[in-house]
């Protein structure tokens, strides 16, 4: 059995640097597919032993990764990003695969951003022409590997052995002047496709620029109403415009109404269930804030991942337990407030206000707790 990386770069030398010395006793070789750097990041995987190509930016992401795969050598591929790195049981890892005849591709544990919850994705697969990245924007091989196990009767297993994690040791790469006009360029050929302007408006996030950030997902909510039914990503648009308001401790009518459309258009969400919490306890309802909290701080790992996102980790955490306990705390419940507020404080020990709170809820409770 053999493992081939497969990586595109652009501009990326201390991430790909980081990148390629995390897969040292993982991989037999590192492929490299460079579009257009102008930094050392060639040199970088020259000095790992990469097997280097050029590829000119062509606004279409999946030609790049289409060409990492077409020189790879490997039995099995490894797709990594450039700013991520990978993580786990290396020999576990290798004799997994020589032991997985019935199997096409794995879904490893990936963490799309740092302090946020992990997904699972098809990041290893067998290293055959008719698996190739489709997609102008979001470049995925799911919908092929998904097609050749079906085809052949194979099998998508999930790979305990390793982790995939975006490199938190690095300053995150501005992307905005490259990604916004083809984000746009996007628009104009689906404009009615909400995501799009879930990327576009993350990406105006990312640079600092709250105020168009949020008018590009009103924007795609506004395109999402159009839609009946729903369609899956126009619940991205909503969740990601909320989580925004929240970081930025935005609870008003607007954010309620927000709200409300959402839980009743789709699943049930945990951003959505702790914007519901939040806008309980404002407006004098903590009771009714009780049952989402509990239903976010009782979600495991496994769960949150079953519902296909990725989510601030502080959504079952710290934002949860802390509300939680102020909540127990407004209804009289001080024994019940005092351990959510432990639990924040642990989960965010440089924030002094939940220690602030604890001591008052044992206070008023006469059982003092152990941090």
């Amino acid at each position: 059995m053999s493992l081939s990386a497969a990586i595109i770069v652009n501009d990326e030398a201390l991430a790909l640097d980081a990148c390629l010395t995390s897969l040292r006793g993982l991989v037999d070789e590192i492929v490299v597919v460079d579009t257009g750097s102008k930094d050392r990041s060639v040199a970088v995987a020259e000095r790992h032993g990469a097997v280097i190509a050029d590829e000119s930016w062509r606004d279409d992401p999946a030609a790049p990764r289409n060409r990492t795969l077409a020189l790879a050598t490997g039995d099995w591929i490894l797709s990594v990003n450039a700013a991520e790195r990978v993580a786990g049981e290396f020999a576990a890892a290798r004799a997994a695969l020589d032991a997985a005849p019935e199997s096409i591709a794995f879904r490893v544990r990936s963490f799309p951003r740092v302090g946020w919850t992990p997904i699972l994705e098809p990041r290893v697969w067998r290293n055959r022409p008719d698996i190739r990245f489709d997609g102008h924007l979001h470049e995925t091989v799911a919908a092929a590997i998904a097609g050749v196990a079906e085809r052949d009767q194979l099998r998508i297993d999930p790979f305990e052995h390793l982790t995939i994690h975006e490199n938190s040791d690095l300053e995150p790469v501005d992307r905005r002047a490259r990604d916004e006009p083809r984000l746009l360029a996007e628009l104009t050929r689906h404009s009615d496709h909400a995501y799009v302007y879930d990327h576009l408006a993350r990406l105006y996030a990312a640079a600092g620029d709250s105020e168009r950030a949020m008018d590009t997902w009103k924007q795609g909510i506004g395109v999402s109403r159009a839609h009946d039914p729903a369609q899956p990503d126009d619940r991205l648009v909503y969740v990601n415009l909320v989580h925004h308001l929240l970081a930025h401790g935005v609870v008003d009518d607007e954010l309620e109404s927000l709200v409300d459309e959402a839980r009743e258009r789709f699943e049930r969400t945990p951003t959505l269930e702790l914007a519901a919490a939040r806008l309980a306890f404002a407006t004098g309802r903590p009771r009714d804030a009780l049952e989402p909290l509990d239903w976010l701080v009782g979600l495991d790992d496994d769960s949150i991942m079953a519902t296909g996102a990725s989510y601030d980790e502080r959504v079952f955490g710290e934002w949860a337990w802390g509300l939680l306990g102020l909540c127990r705390f407004a209804l009289g419940d001080d024994a019940a407030a005092s351990d959510a507020f432990r639990r924040a404080e642990l989960l965010a020990p440089t924030d002094p206000s939940y220690g602030a709170r604890r001591r008052l809820a044992e206070a008023r409770a006469g059982t003092p707790t152990v941090i």
